[in-house]
């Protein structure tokens, strides 16, 4: 299996885990345990979002296009988004954590969390990336990780927003 198969791969296992989770739900199983929900963070951030906001038809429509990529269909943009989005934000999430222990920025700390970020999330950032992490636009780290997938993938920030986090009601 290719790289690009094991990660959509990754992802159909999210969505799995997504619909198996809003299925419970929907039967009134009790909650799991807080540790399936911060690996399931951990792993995918963000994917709690998609937990309480995407109808289940959309999970499940995602889970199918994701298998059918794999077997050789087409690939929708969407899913090198999301792949983008999870790896761009654990590497947000992670310099965030560096910056809470220690708040200054030269260019050689800048540079050394650009590094382990990029390691510790399979993505390459660079030090622009991690003073933007630093002091993001109105403190959310996600307005930087839309900059970041807008300027990788040429495409406008509110188009891969709408598309990888529709609004309740938009499918």
């Amino acid at each position: 299996m290719t790289a690009k198969a094991e990660a959509l791969a990754g992802l159909v296992g999210k969505y799995e885990t997504l619909a198996e989770l809003r299925r419970a739900r929907a039967r009134g199983e009790p909650v799991p345990e807080r540790r399936v929900f911060k690996a399931l963070a951990d792993a995918f951030p963000g994917a709690l979002h998609e937990l309480d906001t995407l109808p289940i038809e959309r999970i499940d429509a995602r889970i199918d296009a994701l298998r059918a990529a794999i077997s050789g269909g087409p690939e929708e943009p969407w899913m090198a988004w999301m792949l983008a989005y999870h790896a761009l934000m654990r590497a947000a999430l992670r310099i965030k954590i560096r910056m809470s222990r220690r708040r200054d920025l030269d260019d050689e700390r800048a540079r050394a969390l650009a590094q382990d970020a990029s390691l510790h999330a399979g993505v390459s950032v660079d030090e622009a990336f991690v003073r933007a992490v630093a002091s993001p636009p109105d403190g959310r780290l996600a307005r930087v990780v839309y900059a970041q997938l807008e300027v990788r993938f040429g495409e406008d920030r509110e188009a891969i927003r709408a598309a990888l986090f529709p609004r309740r009601g938009a499918c």
